[in-house]
This record gives structure tokens, sequence and C-alpha cells, in this order.
């Protein structure tokens, strides 16, 4: 997938790409940008509200997902006027080049005597224009580490104008001279990776169902209609010489179709998997439930177009499912819900449960279509 990162900077386009290494995204600056770059104002008073007002404006101009971020200096001990906080590099107006910047804080180092600092980080990600992701917390905020007045013979990073000025605390070594892991922990290197990693990224497969070789972060296939995979279970156990289905009921914060009765597990796969270890994973993650692939017994492929609003924002559904079903004798208090997903699991009678989503009699998002492929496979094993 591709990515713009709203900066121009080669030295924090560099760590970015080396931060992310062995992730399936291509990032590109503005510098690789075609037309005009927009100027931002920055004018928020944190770093997420820059990183946000960035995001947004080039997305804007480009059309693309673009992430931005933005950092605050802090320090202990300084009176809030002389706290860079979000103008690091700004001073009463003047954007400072990376000598005057080192100039600059040589002088607070001076009148202060030695500071010790932090950086509080914000990362947005723009997907789209209804669609964002962002963080700041404590996993991009750096260590603490002390600003100095003495300048490393050797260091003056283009980008990074303090690092020639930044000590680490229990070591005394400038970050310069330290190895890159500790180096990472003043850029917070880890958070900005796990923000990256949550993503739900998808394949983009074509009309079978196998995988194009490009990806796709799962908000944007919804919001644009792109075809991806999911896999879909249905749970079921004999009573009294009936069949009986498992429907589960999404929770409210889901997505999509909130508080509606589902299939009894289903969940998006992600890119890299395959269909039947993405259906265990989820039975695992949904129902606490543990089962073999072999278990699985499969019942057909659906092509599934779905168009909706939720929350105000379009949802375009375009899916290749693979259907299974499995069986499972056990009461429905039995399952370990994962909360997040669903609030609740419920045993049906198959036939009474296909006659309800037919007139509609309860809140679901179920297709008829699907029922009928699990009466087709029960009628195949009655044979």
């Amino acid at each position: 997938m591709k990515l713009l990162y709203g900066t121009g900077n080669p030295a924090k386009l560099a760590d970015a790409k080396k931060w992310l290494k062995g992730l399936k995204f291509q990032l590109l600056s503005l510098k690789d940008m075609p037309g005009e770059i927009p100027e931002v104002q920055e004018s928020g008073n944190t770093p997420l509200e820059n990183a946000r007002q960035k995001a947004a404006a080039y997305y804007k101009a480009f059309g693309m997902p673009v992430f931005s971020c933005d950092s605050g200096l802090y320090f202990d001990n300084v009176p809030p006027e002389d706290q860079p906080g979000v103008h690091v590099r700004t001073v009463k107006g003047k954007y400072l080049t990376d000598q005057e910047m080192q100039e600059h804080y040589i002088g607070l180092v001076k009148k202060y005597g030695n500071l010790t600092a932090r950086y509080r980080n914000a990362i947005c990600l723009a997907l789209d224009e209804n669609h964002s992701l962002e963080l700041m917390d404590d996993s991009m905020t750096s260590e603490p580490f002390l600003l100095i007045a003495k300048p490393h013979p050797h260091a003056l990073n283009r980008g990074y104008p303090l690092d020639s000025l930044s000590v680490h605390i229990q070591t005394g070594k400038y970050y310069y001279d330290m190895d890159d892991e500790k180096i990472g922990e003043l850029a917070v290197r880890t958070g900005f990776r796990k923000f990256f990693e949550k993503l739900e990224m998808l394949d983009i497969v074509d009309e079978d169902g196998e995988p194009t070789g490009e990806t796709i972060e799962r908000t944007l296939a919804h919001s644009q209609g792109i075809r991806h995979r999911t896999a879909h279970v249905w749970l079921l156990r004999r009573r009294a010489g009936r069949v009986e289905i498992l429907l589960q009921k999404r929770s409210q914060g889901k997505d999509s179709f909130p508080g509606c009765y589902d299939i009894s597990s289903a969940g998006h796969i992600p890119a890299g998997e395959d269909y039947l270890s993405s259906a265990v994973r989820e039975l695992k993650e949904e129902l606490g439930e543990d089962a073999f692939p072999w278990e699985l017994q499969f019942c057909g492929i659906r092509h599934i177009r779905y168009e909706a609003n939720f929350y105000g924002s379009p949802f375009r559904d375009h899916q290749v499912s693979k259907v299974f079903l499995l069986w499972r004798d056990k009461e429905a208090e039995a399952f370990t819900l994962q909360k997040e997903e669903l609030e609740e699991v419920r045993w049906f009678d198959f036939f009474q449960c296909m006659d309800m989503v037919r007139r509609n009699a309860i809140p679901h998002c179920i297709m008829e279509e699907e029922l009928e492929m699990i009466r087709a496979a029960l009628m195949q094993d009655a044979e």
C-alpha cells in the first residue's frame, strides 16, 4: 500500500522507511509528489493538533493516504515562556536554520543549566476525507535525556540539529555515539512502528479471491468498495433430532451493522494469510473456540457487494468469502466471547432461523443465500 509521509525532510523519510521495514508499505515523501506542495500553518497547541492539520492539508492536495508527524520538546523546571513545545524550530516567529537552532538551545542551557528534556510525539494518518487514525500517548513519548551546551564535535545532523546536544542520562554519552537501539528510544521508533502494525491490512483480490499483490487498509477497502477476502464459519449442533445454528450478536461499537445478529464467527483475512488459518484464528479470538482446519467443512464461495451508510460515512463492502460449517455440541454460555466484537451468542433452530431471516423478524445482517448453502450441505450429508 502506498502511503505519503507528509514531510520533505530526507532524514525523516529515511528513518521512517527503516522503522517500517518488513511491513507492506511503500513510502513516498512530499518531494515525490507532482504539483505545488501546500503550506500548512501548523497553528495547533499540541503535536497532535499540528499532525492533524498537516495530514488533512496533504490529503486534500494529493488525494492519497497520508500520515504526518509532529513533535513537541518539553523541559523540566523551565517556565512556560521558554518552553519550546510545538515551536521547536520557530522562535519569536522566525524559522531557524539548523545552526541557528543549535545556538538558540545552547543559550537556553547556559541560562538554566543542563536541561532534562522529553519529546512528545504524535501521528495522524488520513485514510480519506472521512476517516483518520491518530496517536499521541506514552508510547510516543521519548525517554528523558539531557540537553547540554557543549555540541558533539562531529555531529550536526541535517534535519536533526539537536542530536548534537542530546546526551543519554544513564551513560553520559551523546546519542550520536550510541547504537541504533538507543537512538530509536529517543526518536520513539517503537511507538511509531506499533501504530502501523495495528493497521488492518488486507490483500486486494481478483474475482476468484486470489491476491493481486496489492494491499489496502480495511477502512479504505470499505469506503472505496475494494474487493477483499473474508472467511465465514457457521457453528451447528443437534438437539432432539433438530439442527441448531449459533448466531452472534454484534457489539454496538462495530463499524457496520451494530447490534445485529450475524454469522457464528467471521473475519477479514489479513494480508498474507489464507482462508482456513484465518477462520481458525477468528474462532479462537471471537468465541474462545479451538478447532483444527480439517474440522471445517467447506460449503462454497460467495461474492458479496453491499452499500450502506454508517455513522454518516459510506460503507461499500466487496468481498470474496469462503463459507464453512463446524459442528460443536456445547452451550452458548460455554463460549468465551470477545466483548469488543460481540455482545452474545445464541442457538436457534436452523429452519426457524431461516424463516426469521427471510421475514426480518430479528435484527440481522445475514444473507439467505448463505443459509441456503448451509442447508445444501446438511442435505448432502444426510444422503
